[in-house]
């Protein structure tokens, strides 16, 4: 009898799908990795705050936290804007601060010198000059200071964001020993607002920030007293959490970066 032959199968290439495995495995790996260093530590740590109200839990905890937060649960980089988070929780809280500073604007009776909106970049709070500073100056009016103070507690419900305070002017030119330009009187008094949000309302210096626009900015065109005057403004933003990725936090952090090379140059 005729001996049958066997079929030898030919094993030699069986080494690409172990290979083509472990390339899937590791893609994905890397997709969990990138995915993870997006999530916003601010905004999620407000949502589990929100939480845990709802589920009337009274347990503290930071569950995201970025570098020197210890007690997070897991350390990641909050700079960047979350992709992970919805902005719902954020645009929640701009609504209810701008329903309490309206409150306050009725009751005080200022409707026609401060007016309140949401905008694309955060909560806006513009101020007519008339209501806060003496004519040409950056010095108060009477009742200025408390205003600003009352509206400052307000807005540190928001403390996770950014406040910047903008200075405006009509084109009226100034030139004086204090102010030779709209630039100076502007800035001058963004600056003196961003003080009483700081000293008396207690909002956090590393927050804050203020800037002099001078008459570049204008609302409407300076073609009459009236346009002139809603121009001469003091505007306080609450910027939103996905536009304030380059305020104070990162300057703070080049800052300490600086000043750590100076003292490593001086001890050698």
């Amino acid at each position: 009898m005729a001996k049958k032959e066997r079929l030898v199968k030919d094993t030699s290439e069986r080494w690409l799908l172990t290979y083509a495995d472990l390339m899937n495995l590791l893609l994905i790996f890397f997709i969990i990795l990138y995915a993870m260093s997006q999530v916003d530590a601010a905004k999620f740590n407000q949502l589990a705050a929100s939480l845990r109200e709802e589920l009337g839990s009274s347990q503290s905890a930071t569950y995201i936290g970025t570098a020197g937060v210890s007690n997070a649960i897991i350390d990641l980089n909050g700079g960047s804007a979350s992709t992970v988070i919805p902005d719902n929780l954020e645009n929640k809280q701009m609504e209810e601060v701008k329903e309490d500073v309206d409150k306050l604007v009725t009751q005080k009776g200022l409707g026609d010198q401060v007016k309140v909106s949401v905008q694309g970049r955060g909560v806006e709070i513009s101020m007519q000059d008339s209501l806060l500073f003496k004519s040409g100056s950056s010095a108060y009016e009477d009742t200025a200071k408390s205003t600003i103070t009352e509206i400052g507690k307000i807005l540190k419900n928001l403390s996770a964001n950014q406040i910047r305070v903008e200075g405006h002017t009509d084109n009226d030119p100034i030139k004086t020993s204090a102010f030779p330009s709209n630039w100076e009187l502007s800035s001058a008094r963004a600056t003196n607002v961003l003080r009483t949000l700081i000293d008396t309302s207690g909002i956090n210096p590393q927050k804050i920030s203020a800037i002099g626009y001078g008459e570049f900015r204008p609302k409407v065109p300076n073609t009459t007293p009236q346009n002139k005057m809603k121009n001469r403004r003091v505007d306080i933003v609450i910027v939103k959490g996905s536009l304030d990725v380059s305020e104070a936090g990162s300057t703070a952090k080049s800052a300490n970066s600086a000043e750590k090379s100076a003292i490593s140059s001086e001890k050698q």
